[in-house]
């Protein structure tokens, strides 16, 4: 009664908000001078695969550049296995500070629709700092096939549902699903042989134990320039420099069937705004670099080189797209 006498409501209820105003003031201001002073220590980029790999080559290019753009150490840490899962569930649970960043593959957008156990959720556990680029696949036969073109694969697959089979570099990898997602576009079948990377699955396909072999354009370019295979398709939105004169799926009518192994660099969730926007617009400056590009390119990579808001947008398509092609194809991994 006292209170109320004293103090009216009005009072009081003035009174707790610039309490939790100044609350949130103290809150506030280490996180804004966390963000001014940032990096000041060492940077580590997690990569969820082994050395050598495609994740692991672009974030060794990238942390010489990012170490003189940022002013301190950037140190790449492979932490490998099960698909991904270890090292994207590692970083999903580093500090967001800032200072443990992810390179990840498309693999981070398909394990979960999968049913790959995992300890994170893509849309939720991460931010995103920056779209790095990505591979397109292409569709091989042998030389000797007697699959003419894409036309003429279209054309058999339409009258021999579920005789044609292509190999790939294992199940839930973007070369097995972006078949899978031609297959919904087209209303074709074909039949998945999974091998345990793109080497064995050209090997498949140049023996003639498959009909076809859907593997990333880097695996796929030696035997082509070689003259041992020929390329029928390509999945990315252009034709690959090296393939002048392989088709897309856009030019022959197929619309949203487009495929590639992306690589992003992602943050924990809760990483400082500030802290993000200055991550992002280094990785931005360092991809602009045309011999770091033409570099990547040799290699099998398009640099995208786009911030966080062109990132959070491909995500979500990604995410929407896989999840639909995994529905429809009733793929899972046991």
């Amino acid at each position: 009664m006292f209170i109320k006498r004293v103090f009216p409501r009005v009072a009081i209820r003035s009174f707790v908000c610039a309490a939790l105003g100044f609350v949130g003031l103290v809150v506030s201001v280490p996180l804004a001078a966390h963000a001014a002073g940032f990096p000041d220590r060492p940077i580590k980029i997690v990569v969820p695969f082994a050395p050598g790999g495609a994740s692991d080559l672009i974030a060794r290019v990238l942390s010489a550049p990012l170490q003189q753009e940022l002013g301190q150490p950037v140190i790449v840490e492979n932490h490998a296995g099960a698909n991904g899962n270890i090292g994207i569930g590692f970083a999903a649970k580093a500090d967001p500070d800032g200072y443990t960043l992810l390179v990840a593959s498309s693999v981070i957008f398909v394990n979960l629709p999968l049913q790959r156990p995992g300890s994170y959720d893509p849309g939720k556990d991460f931010a995103p700092i920056a779209d790095l680029g990505g591979s397109p696949d292409a569709i091989l036969v042998r030389t000797e096939s007697p699959i003419k073109d894409f036309a003429d694969l279209l054309k058999r697959a339409k009258e021999n549902p579920g005789r044609i089979t292509f190999s790939s570099p294992g199940v839930g990898s973007i070369s097995q699903l972006g078949i899978e997602l031609l297959d919904v576009r087209t209303g074709i079948k074909l039949v998945h042989v999974p091998y345990t990377g793109a080497g064995p699955a050209v090997q498949a396909g140049l023996s003639g134990t498959t009909d076809l072999a859907a593997v990333n354009i880097s695996a796929a370019m030696p035997l082509v320039k070689a003259g041992k295979m020929r390329a029928l398709i390509q999945t990315g939105d252009k034709r690959w420099f090296e393939l002048p004169d392989v088709p897309t799926l856009t030019e022959f009518g197929i619309r949203n069937a487009e495929s590639e192994t992306l690589q992003v660099l992602l943050a924990p969730q809760g990483t400082p705004a500030a802290v993000r926007d200055r991550l992002s617009e280094a990785v931005v400056k360092v991809l602009k670099d045309k011999k770091i590009r033409d570099n990547l390119l040799q290699t099998g990579f398009e640099v995208s080189g786009t911030g966080a808001v062109e990132l959070k947008k491909l995500i979500d398509v990604e995410m929407a797209k896989w999840r639909e092609v995994i529905s429809q194809a009733n793929l899972k991994v046991n």
